[in-house]
């Protein structure tokens, strides 16, 4: 009777430990997370994070890679503590389906959509994992196509619904 109760209580401090212990929530790729601070995600894109304009909480690296796919834009937005706020990956038109395919396979159906204003069109699928809103956006406008994946923290846990 005493073992299974010190049993209990062990398996009970354990759980305990899991829950309560603070922990980063990974930012759409693995070594980001939403708070980190710009040393942090300079010395993870190895130092390709620049500071375009002076918006000193809007950080731009150009020219990188997400796994082998290249990304032509990463755009970086801190909060007032200097911490991740949100991200947003351009791709090249000729990668949207493999990022699109890659997005279904690890998250599932997207909810999706289209806007037709007079001067473009976008296409969005969104997914909401619990942890981060992505929002993949194609966008025509004349003869020019641009495709980008944007990311920030879920405010909302779908299993709250």
């Amino acid at each position: 009777m005493i073992r299974t109760v010190l049993s209990a209580l062990f398996a009970f401090a354990l759980v305990a430990c899991f829950v309560m212990s603070p922990s980063t929530a990974n930012a759409c790729v693995e070594g980001l997370a939403w708070g980190m601070p710009q040393s942090e995600i300079n010395d993870h894109l190895h130092g390709a994070i620049r500071q375009e304009d002076l918006n000193h909480q809007r950080l731009i690296a150009r020219n990188i890679h997400l796994d082998q796919l290249p990304v032509s834009q990463l755009t970086l937005d801190m909060n007032e503590q200097g911490g991740l706020e949100s991200l947003a990956y351009e791709f090249s038109m000729d990668d949207m389906t493999e990022v699109l395919a890659g997005l279904s396979a690890r998250h599932g159906k997207p909810i999706s959509t289209s806007i037709k204003e007079d001067h473009y069109e976008d296409q969005l699928w969104v997914w909401n994992t619990g942890e981060d809103l992505i929002t993949a956006v194609k966008r025509t406008s004349g003869n020019v196509q641009k495709f980008l994946i944007a990311y920030r923290p879920s405010r909302l846990n779908p299993e709250t619904l």
